[in-house]
């Protein structure tokens, strides 16, 4: 596909192209649209023509090669014999999801980078060659043309994909799989989602809040049931209805104090460092009203509750609600601190679990702890 063709001027020639292979009707054994037939006989006239509709109608244009794609996707699926039944996949860092003619993929959340090993892959949204080697933009749909062999690969530590159509998917080894974490711990009643739509509402991609990062605590010490009873107040002027219960409880417990004498700053982002040291006040390693935390990684590792791997893992990459999963569910298997009891073990005796359940929330993380 040309590359010096502007934007709207590629629109225009897959418009055009389009319109005539319609009129000729096609054959049964070759009902696809080519890129070379882009490249072919028209392309030169085709390129001279949209120079001089730009002005008068871009956006009417844009509208029409937008309809005419959407009705090419179609085309492809039959073609290559594959209906099209979409879905919604949360995946790892290193997997890959390759296709050939047909398959359409969009990228919902996190990071992946096109490999067109031949053929070439149209996006939808822009009315553009999507470019091998280079990322994906978000919720853009792209899809495989004729003689196309492609691969999508996951670069962030996890992304939700919707594809469709003839595509096959490799999974990475020795990396964590976060949404089986999330998932583990959502059987426990710890882990929930944020309500939105993508990727069972996870949001793992996230960076997490302050106050997301309270409530895990509170869970995790077992007391999120007398949170949400407790009748306390607090100062904080800028603390939502959903916080609010939580908020107060830590407040009077000591637990968690504001930025400023009326507030908490609950939708600031939380880094590695602070969710580390409410897991060490979980595991009794540390005690509320320590203000330098700064330390709290390495505290962690000299415990147990971090491996040298997971210490690497936290100070080389941006912290996220993956993370956040991550950390906690192996905190479970941690010693609470002047006993020979796990955390895991603390909370089933406190009955927020039981063993069954902390079995079977065990039996769907299948990816090794990163050591």
């Amino acid at each position: 596909m040309k590359k010096s063709l502007s934007l709207a001027a590629l629109c225009l020639a897959l418009a055009a192209c389009l319109a005539a292979a319609a009129a000729a009707g096609g054959e049964a054994a070759d009902p696809l649209i080519s890129l070379s037939y882009l490249e072919g006989t028209f392309s030169q006239s085709l390129e001279a023509a949209a120079q001089g509709r730009l002005d008068a109608g871009d956006t009417q244009l844009r509208e029409e090669v937008h309809r005419r794609l959407e009705a090419m996707e179609a085309n492809l699926a039959a073609a290559s014999g594959q209906a099209l039944s979409p879905q919604e996949r949360t995946l790892k860092q290193g997997d890959v999801l390759t296709g050939s003619t047909g398959l359409v993929v969009t990228l919902l959340a996190g990071e992946a980078v096109l490999t067109a090993d031949s053929g070439g892959v149209v996006d939808v949204t822009e009315g553009r060659e999507a470019l091998s080697g280079q990322a994906l933009p978000l919720r853009h749909r792209c899809i495989a043309a004729e003689d196309a062999l492609v691969s999508y690969t996951v670069t962030s530590p996890t992304a939700v994909v919707s594809f469709e159509g003839p595509c096959a998917l490799t999974a990475s080894a020795g990396v964590p799989d976060y949404f089986a974490i999330a998932s583990a711990l959502r059987e426990l009643d710890l882990f929930r989602g944020t309500g939105s739509t993508v990727g069972e509402g996870f949001d793992l991609h996230l960076a997490p809040t302050r106050g997301e990062g309270l409530v895990m605590f509170i869970r995790l010490l077992g007391e999120e049931s007398d949170a949400l009873a407790c009748t306390y107040s607090h100062p904080f002027a800028d603390v939502p209805a959903w916080l609010d219960r939580y908020v107060a409880w830590a407040y009077q417990r000591g637990y968690a104090n504001g930025v400023a004498p009326t507030r908490f700053a609950p939708a600031s982002p939380l880094s590695a460092v602070e969710y580390q040291e409410f897991l060490l006040r979980a595991l009794g390693y540390s005690i509320a009203g320590v203000h330098d935390y700064s330390t709290s990684l390495e505290r962690a590792l000299d415990c147990g509750a971090l491996t040298n791997g997971e210490y690497v893992l936290l100070t080389s990459q941006p912290f996220s609600r993956a993370h956040v999963a991550y950390v906690s569910y192996y905190s479970l298997e941690t010693t609470v601190s002047g006993s020979r009891q796990t955390l895991a073990q603390r909370l089933e005796e406190a009955r927020f679990f039981t063993e069954t359940q902390l079995n079977a929330a065990k039996g769907l993380v299948n990816s090794q702890r990163v050591y």
